[in-house]
């Protein structure tokens, strides 16, 4: 009897090996194949960039710069409760919070 119960635990084991296995040579296959059609870039937004920021409703901030994002904590007083807002800075120094929500889309200029 405790050689059917070894046989069983062994297939388990092998069955778990396989689909890890597995998964690991179709994520691969899917990452060759992104590549090829679409390759992913590891650029991001940075500081000391001017960008035009366009938002949900139509308004923009043309020719900003993204400063960085405030996060809300218990003891300070957020407008609206918002918190992860992003900060960004006009040219004429003045500064801009925005939710990071109503972002539509970000042009570097």
């Amino acid at each position: 009897m405790s050689q059917v119960w070894a046989v069983i635990v062994s297939i388990i084991i092998l069955m778990v090996i396989y689909g890890y296995v597995s998964a690991k040579i179709s994520s691969r296959k899917e990452a060759k194949v992104r590549k090829q059609s679409l390759p992913v870039t590891e650029d991001y937004i940075t500081v000391h960039k001017r960008y035009n920021v366009y938002l949900t409703d139509g308004k923009n901030f043309e020719q900003v710069e993204f400063v960085g994002e405030v996060n809300g904590s218990d003891g300070v007083f957020t407008l609206g409760g918002y918190e992860g807002m992003l900060v960004l800075k006009k040219k004429d120094g003045k500064k801009v919070y925005l939710k990071k929500t109503i972002v539509k889309m970000v042009e570097e200029v």
